[in-house]
């Protein structure tokens, strides 16, 4: 059995998060948007087992919701 650790809610409301976007079929090249957590939410995936999403004000006022995997902090 694999050595897993449960990670839980890795972000706060007013983080500042950074999405890397691919451009083209190469996977080599990534577009940054950076943007501020603005709702967490969590939901149950077929097993039961609580996964963590968020709500994302980008820096261009668009607005969407991602994954806790998808999303890594500003440095």
């Amino acid at each position: 059995m694999p050595n897993t650790a449960t990670v839980g809610q890795r972000f706060q409301i007013d983080d500042r998060v950074v999405r890397n976007h691919t451009i083209g079929y190469s996977g080599s090249k990534y577009k940054k948007h950076i943007g501020v957590i603005t709702e967490a939410l969590t939901r149950a995936n077929k097993i039961g087992v609580n996964q963590y999403y968020y709500k994302v004000l980008w820096d261009d006022r668009r607005s969407s919701e991602h994954a806790q995997h998808s999303l890594k902090p500003v440095e």
